[in-house]
C-alpha cells in the first residue's frame, strides 16, 4: 500500500530492482557471476542482504534468466520478488523488471532504484541516503 500523507495525498514509494540474469560471459568464472562466492556466499547473496536491511524499500525484485535454476538454492529464504523476465542485455532485463512491477501494483509516482547483482559492496546507508535524496523530488 502506498503511504499516505497527512493531505491524503500517496507518497511514492521505493522500490529495487535487481538484474542478475547475466551470463558472466566477460568474467572468466565459467558461470553466471552472481553466484560466484565470495566471503562465504554467492555475490547476489550480499547485494540482496544489503538492500534488505533498507526498510523503506517497499519490496526488491530480483530479475532473473528465463533459463536461470540456481537461484532458489543459492539464496535460500529469499524474501524479495523474484521474476524471471531477463533478455538479451541490462537494458532488456531492466525493461522487464519495471514491466515486472508494474504488474505488481508500482505506481507511476513510485521510484526504482537499480542495483546490479553483482556489484556486492552495497551500503544499506547508500541506498537510505538515496532515498533521502529522491524521496521528495517531483
Amino acid at each position: 500500500e502506498p503511504a499516505r500523507t497527512m493531505a491524503g495525498m500517496t507518497s511514492p514509494r521505493f522500490f529495487a530492482l535487481v538484474p542478475a540474469a547475466g551470463v558472466g560471459a566477460r568474467s572468466g568464472a565459467g558461470q553466471p557471476k552472481q553466484y560466484v562466492y565470495i566471503a562465504g556466499r554467492p555475490l547476489l547473496a550480499h547485494t540482496l542482504a544489503a538492500l534488505a536491511a533498507v526498510p523503506r524499500l517497499t519490496q526488491t525484485l530480483v530479475v532473473l534468466s528465463p533459463t536461470d535454476d540456481r537461484f532458489e538454492a543459492a539464496v535460500p529464504s529469499c524474501p524479495a520478488w523474484v521474476a524471471r523476465v531477463g533478455g538479451a542485455s541490462r537494458a532488456d532485463s531492466v525493461l522487464g523488471g519495471l514491466a515486472e512491477l508494474r504488474a505488481r501494483g508500482a505506481l507511476d509516482d513510485d521510484w526504482v532504484l537499480v542495483h546490479d547483482a553483482a556489484r556486492c559492496l552495497l551500503q544499506p546507508g547508500w541506498v537510505d541516503a538515496l532515498i533521502d535524496a529522491c524521496q521528495h523530488d517531483p
